[in-house]
């Protein structure tokens, strides 16, 4: 998996989200877009909601089941669920690591 392949997996669900929750905001998401924290638009059920959405979205595109919620993304320095571009590293790094 590339990484503009994370960011695009990303941004479609988090417009679909958006959509649902009616939050405009989400709707036109970037990979600036923050996910968790101060002035992000998800609470934290929205971030749960979208953590569990995207690792479906993996199973079913890449056949491979992934946790992108364990004790290496929340050891890591920079949480990658703080934003669109730190979820896509995340992403990418997690789904290839799988993969090999």
């Amino acid at each position: 998996m590339t990484r503009p392949e994370s960011i695009a997996l990303i941004l479609k669900r988090i417009q679909i989200l958006g959509a649902e929750l009616a939050k405009p905001e989400l709707c036109q998401a970037t990979e600036a877009t923050k996910l968790f924290g101060e002035s992000s638009s998800l609470d934290s059920m929205g971030l749960v909601t979208l953590i569990a959405d995207l690792e479906e979205d993996i199973r079913q595109q890449y056949k491979i089941s992934v946790t992108l919620v364990d004790e290496k993304a929340m050891s890591r320095l920079t949480s990658p669920f703080r934003s669109v571009h730190h979820l896509a590293d995340y992403i990418t790094l997690v789904v290839n690591d799988t993969k090999s």
